[in-house]
Formats: C-alpha cells, structure tokens, sequence
C-alpha cells in the first residue's frame, strides 16, 4: 500500500476526535489512544491491538473503530482495516458525521482506496461545508485520482478557511505542484502562487519534504505498456501471416497477466474487483449528476476512444496493402470485424457505466460519437471490400490507410482542444 502520498499526520486528527463524543467514553480513553499512536510508531502492534480492544471500541463507537482501522492500516492488514472502517462509517451518528468521514477518509486514502475516499471525502464536506479538514481530504483524494483542478480548488477552499493551519497550506502546494510537466516544473501560472504558498507552510513549521505532490508510478507503467503494446502492434503490421499470429498471442498473455494482477489486488486488498468497479460507477455517477461539466467532458472522450479499435485493425490492413503485404482475406474478416466489435462494445459501456440519463447525453453531445461511428463504418467497410476485391491498386490502400490516420489523428486533435476548453471553463467555475 503506497503511503509517499498519504494524508498529513492523521494521527493528530483522531487526537482531537478523541474528545472521543461517545457518551460512555472514559477520561482515560484519549491517553489511550496517544499510547496506541507510540506503540505502533515503534512497530508493537500486538499491545496497541491490546488497548484498542473489544470494550475500547464499543465505548467509542466510530472514533473507536477508526483508530483499530488506522492500526491495521500500519500493520498491513488491508482486508481487515476496510471492515473497521465499514463499521465505523455504520455506527456514525449525525454530531460526528463530519469528523469521522474525515478520518474515514484518510484511512482509505492509506489504504489505496481512493475512490472510496472521495465519496466520504464528499459527505464530510456536505455535513461541514465551512471545515477546512473536509477540504483538505478532498484536495488528497482528487490529487491522488489525478484531477487536479478539483484538487487545487479544494485546497483554496481549506486555506482560505484556516489560513493558520499548515496541512491547509501543504495541500495546496502539493495540488499546485502535482500539475508539474516532463521536466520538473510546476505550470507557469501556478509558480508565483506555489512559491507564496510553500513559504507560508514553513512559516508555520511544515515539514520541506512535504510541499512536492511525489510522482507516482502508474503513469510510467501506463507509458511502458502502452510503448510494449507498440512494439507488438508493429511487428503485426510489418511481419506475416505467422506473425500475425504470433503477436496476438503475446497481446493475448498481456490481458492474462492484467487478470493476475487484479487477482491478487484483490486478494490483499480484500475488495473484489468487481466490488471497487462499482464503488467507482456509483461515485462517477453521482458527481456527474451535479456537475455538467463533468459529463461534457466525458463525451468528448468517449468519442476520442471510437478509432482506435478501427486504426488497430483495418488500419493496419489498409497500411499493409499500402505496401504490398497484404493479408489473406480469412485473416482479414475477422480482424475487421474484430475492430467494429471494439466500437460497438465502447458504445454499449457507456450506459453501463454512466447509467441510462447520463448516457443519452453523452452519446448524443454535439453529434460526435455519432459522426465517428459513421466514419468507422465506412473505413472498415471500405477495407474489406478491397480486400475482398483482391486486385486493389496502391493508390486505394493508400487512400484507405491515410484516412484510417487523418481520422484518427484528427479525432484525438479535436478531442484535445473540445476537453481543454471545456475544462478550462470548468476550472474558472470551480
């Protein structure tokens, strides 16, 4: 469980709630809890399970439940902790809705749940709207799903409530810094502020190591799978029929070992994939039905993602009759209709995953995902009729091949400066 990312020292947040409002608490139970934080600092997790007992929880109720969860977080018990804080979140009450959402949130966030914490993350903020701890949760858990307008927005709004609170001011930095570029340096119109906002933190004794959001490495992943599935789609398009063949089978162990992978996500995490997918439907549904922007946004790249099944598929086809190596129809068919199934089963996830009001106006938004699926139509359709044909000329595939990437290229072109301006309209209502 990453933790180069985790929320500011969330031991100091269970301390305050450890005025513990559980009516049965006992005088004694807020020393407790400072002797759990020390045993678990020195790694003694048996005797800090020891104070956070059966009778220790039940006097507490969520704070309770919350502090047995923030061990198990440090012990490395993923599984267990999710179910304390499952229960906490049940036995919250509405005095203490705002505080243990905000620790509830920082233990998930700990946990890699990062969605999970947006959506209690959320209802912190609805329960105390004017708090500047539900803003600084918010601002962690969108930087860590890498939105990070919303991040930067959240953490204005917890500086300009507390602007003496340091975990105010280190949000924002991190917010502010987690937008820099290849090269290191944070955006040009997020310096100055960056520059006054990291000063103010150490002013009030914010740790340096603190004021820089750290890279994380999915994106290096993304990047090195995306070059591995390059290579491969190259040796397709260049090699023969073996070829062919051969590729799509390392393509194949690709998706297999995807698979393992979740597997075993899921068997440390103890939340099935199936169960974190729609944990993450249900957020994405619910923000989008109260933002507009966000929905807009999403159109536009769905309908970036329509050629691409086409470019990998008749695409190559068209490239290689180009020239000169073309394939045998009985490999052609099915590659082409293994691209328009791609398309159709991207059109077909949009209801699935957005629900059926916010679908339709996905779908239908300024004409695009219509305009592509014709365009898909007529590329794949055309390629196969040459290929049928047998006797193409050059200059056809040409044509053909040139279309499948000024489409493509075009689409992706479009898309950008469509969800640039949109979200850039979007940063200005935040």
């Amino acid at each position: 469980m990453p933790d180069d990312d985790a929320p500011l020292d969330p031991f100091d947040e269970f301390e305050e709630l450890a005025a513990w409002d559980a009516p049965d608490a006992r005088p004694d139970d807020a020393v407790s809890g400072e002797r759990v934080h020390a045993l678990v600092a020195q790694g003694r997790f048996a005797e800090a399970h020891a104070l956070v007992s059966d009778a220790f929880v039940e006097r507490n109720g969520s704070a309770g439940y919350l502090l047995r969860a923030w061990v198990l977080t440090q012990e490395r018990r993923p599984a267990q902790a999710r179910e304390a804080v499952d229960w906490a979140l049940a036995h919250a009450g509405p005095a203490e809705a705002a505080d243990v959402f905000v620790l509830a949130g920082v233990v998930l966030l700990s946990l890699d749940e990062a969605h999970a914490a947006l959506t209690v993350a959320l209802r912190a903020y609805g329960a105390d709207p004017d708090g500047w701890e539900p803003s600084v949760l918010l601002s962690d858990v969108y930087r860590r799903l890498g939105r990070l307008p919303d991040a930067v927005a959240a953490a204005r709004r917890a500086v300009a409530a507390a602007p003496r609170e340091p975990e105010a001011q280190v949000a924002l930095a991190r917010s502010l810094s987690a937008g820099r570029g290849l090269t290191g340096r944070i955006p040009r119109r997020h310096r100055a502020e960056h520059a006054e906002v990291a000063r103010r933190a150490l002013a009030l004794g914010a740790d340096p190591g603190q004021l820089t959001a750290p890279r994380g490495g999915m994106v290096i992943g993304g990047v090195g799978l995306a070059l591995f599935w390059a290579t491969q789609f190259y040796r397709i398009e260049t090699g023969g029929t073996w070829q062919l063949i051969a590729g799509g089978a390392v393509v194949a162990v690709t998706f297999v070992i995807i698979a393992l992978v979740v597997r075993a996500g899921t068997r440390r995490s103890g939340v099935t994939a199936r169960a974190r997918l729609r944990s993450i439907r249900a957020t994405t549904r619910t923000e989008m039905a109260g933002d507009s922007w966000l929905w807009r946004i999403s159109a536009v790249h769905v309908s970036a993602s329509l050629p691409l099944p086409v470019l990998l598929t008749t695409g190559l086809v068209a490239d290689r009759g180009w020239h000169g190596r073309t394939w045998p129809l009985w490999a052609d068919v099915p590659i082409a209709l293994t691209g328009l199934l791609g398309v159709l089963l991207l059109v077909s996830a949009v209801p699935w995953w957005y629900g059926a009001a916010l679908a339709r106006r996905i779908l239908h938004y300024n004409g695009l995902v219509r305009l592509h699926l014709a365009a898909a139509a007529a590329l794949a359709g055309g390629t196969l009729a040459l290929a049928a044909r047998g006797d193409a000329s050059h200059g056809e595939w040409a044509f053909l091949a040139v279309g499948h990437l000024v489409w493509t290229v075009g689409g992706w072109a479009a898309a950008l400066l469509m969800a640039g301006r949109l979200q850039s309209r979007r940063r200005q209502a935040l």
